[in-house]
């Protein structure tokens, strides 16, 4: 009598912990092997544990066709992600900065926009050749990759960051054949 009402518990336990897992992007079946084994408290782990950010799975299950790849634009240009090199201390800051952290150079209103609008230019000039057919070198993983393989989102299926930052020379650029 006892030995069933455990049962019952780990089954309830396991199931529950799988519906908790898939609703946060987690595997269902790890989740719900640990409620299993571990009854109240495999679920009370499973409540407990963050979701999964979308970019995280996406970069492990998504398809690499690239026919489905969206593709970037003017619009999804961020200048928060892009950082110039001061002209007088060479450290880096931000794109969209006025003044140097580090020695207190002042920039114009006029060059920031220009600045922005150079690196925009720059991004949208890059995508247009990734999406052509290329090769990216991956400095993160030190892998070529071809355009084709490139997940459905535009990011590389080594490191699964997007393949449009800077960390992504195209293959001319290495070989210093490119612009």
């Amino acid at each position: 009598m006892i030995a069933e009402i455990l049962l019952v518990q780990a089954i309830a336990c396991g199931v529950l912990s799988a519906i908790v897992a898939s609703n946060k992007n987690r595997n269902v079946a790890g989740w719900g092997a640990l409620g299993f084994l571990f009854g109240v408290l495999g679920f009370i782990a499973s409540i407990a544990v963050s979701e999964v950010e979308e970019t995280e799975q996406s970069s492990r299950t998504k398809s690499t066709s690239r026919q489905g790849r969206k593709k970037s634009t003017a619009q999804d240009f961020d200048p928060d992600e892009h950082e110039k090199k001061c002209p007088m201390c060479a450290e880096y800051i931000k794109l969209e900065a006025h003044r140097c952290k580090h020695c207190g150079h002042e920039f114009s209103q006029e060059e920031v926009e220009q600045q922005i609008e150079e690196a925009r230019r720059k991004i949208e000039k890059r995508q247009e050749k990734i999406t052509q057919d290329a090769k990216l070198y991956c400095e993160r993983s030190e892998v070529m990759v071809h355009t084709d393989m490139l997940n459905s989102d535009g990011t590389c299926p080594a490191c699964g960051n997007p393949a449009s930052d800077e960390k992504h020379p195209l293959e001319e650029e290495i070989s210093g054949d490119g612009s």
